[in-house]
């Protein structure tokens, strides 16, 4: 877990907050924005970032995260620069209204945003089945 959340620092004995800002070419953001589209090679994690654009995503990329207190469940997501494409899709996400898209640099800026918001690794209500059993 120590290498995925960068300067790791507890605040109690299961909440930890840590640099969401890694370096001007990695991040980590936490959003609610992923789902899973099918792909030849199956479902695949996607980073939704605008009314019809996504960032593809591996598995590796993605961890669950909560905090209770603040009724927060939802994914930590690391991020790179170089490997940030965003593909535009034939049609709107279902369920989503973006009133603007984001590339790296936009969601760098959430990611600065976040960094004194304490969470927890795990699972919370409402998260999407098919991610249950893939990550632990």
């Amino acid at each position: 877990m120590n290498e995925f959340f960068a300067n790791k620092k507890a605040q109690s004995n299961k909440y930890f907050t840590f640099d969401h800002v890694i370096d001007d070419d990695n991040i980590v953001i936490i959003t609610n924005n992923i789902t899973l589209v099918n792909t030849k090679f199956g479902k695949s994690p996607i980073l939704m970032v605008g009314n019809n654009k996504a960032i593809y995503l591996k598995e590796w990329q993605i961890r669950p995260v909560m905090n209770y207190g603040e009724g927060l469940y939802a994914f930590a997501v690391k991020l790179n620069r170089n490997f940030c494409k965003v593909y535009t899709f034939k049609s709107d996400f279902e369920g989503m209204a973006f009133e603007k898209e984001f590339d790296f640099d936009g969601l760098k800026e959430i990611a600065e945003s976040q960094n004194d918001s304490p969470v927890r690794k795990g699972w919370g209500r409402g998260m999407q089945i098919e991610y249950r059993h893939q990550y632990r």
